[in-house]
């Protein structure tokens, strides 16, 4: 299956909210693909930033397909586990370090 590629840049905060979920959306209703998250450029994001990441990797898993977030920065990578969200996520170890594998615990 083919994997198309979304970068995130900057901060990812409200002011951005609505056109990242806009493109999420548009990625996962026109393809088949799996979706891979590229946050090397990312510097900020919020609870309702990573609350769009689950809503997008939530309708992939229904489709049968996957997202990966790829090249996370630290502090990034700690808000993600500071937020809980390790409760509802599991980390694939196995892929490349600075890789997380989402997958929804059902």
């Amino acid at each position: 299956m083919a994997e198309l590629r979304y970068s995130l840049r900057g901060d990812v905060d409200q002011s951005v909210a609505v056109k990242v979920r806009n493109d999420l959306h548009v990625i996962v209703s026109a393809s088949d693909a799996h979706l891979l998250i590229d946050c090397t450029q990312l510097t900020y994001i919020d609870s309702l930033g990573i609350a769009i990441l689950l809503e997008a990797n939530r309708d992939l898993e229904v489709q049968g397909r996957h997202m990966l977030i790829a090249n996370v920065p630290l502090p990034q990578r700690s808000l993600f586990q500071g937020l809980g969200i390790s409760d509802l996520l599991r980390c694939d170890r196995r892929i490349m370090g600075n890789v997380i594998y989402l997958r929804s615990y059902r």
